[in-house]
């Protein structure tokens, strides 16, 4: 990843543009300490998780608790298949 101060990057947008296309992620960092990062399309729609891969894999809290126990039991043994029935 290359790093840019915002007042360079700036001037230099075309070329971060050029290299987010070609696959490098671009990181501007503004003197506020504030920060973007500069990826193509592509690499985005890559590397960005869907909802099912998220909750799959996603804890849910940062110390590990009974409610993490029971999602890894889910996701080892897979979910119980419903029966749903429609009565008129």
């Amino acid at each position: 990843m290359q790093e840019w101060q915002a007042t360079r990057a700036r001037a230099a947008f075309p070329e971060i543009i050029d290299a987010a296309v070609e696959g490098v992620p671009q990181l501007i960092r503004r003197r506020d300490g504030k920060e973007v990062v500069v990826v193509s399309q592509d690499y985005f729609e890559a590397k960005r998780p869907d909802l099912r891969e998220y909750l799959l894999t996603a804890g849910y809290a940062e110390e590990h608790d009974a409610f993490d126990d029971a999602l890894r039991k889910v996701r080892e043994t897979g979910p119980r298949p419903r029966v749903v029935t429609f009565d008129d």
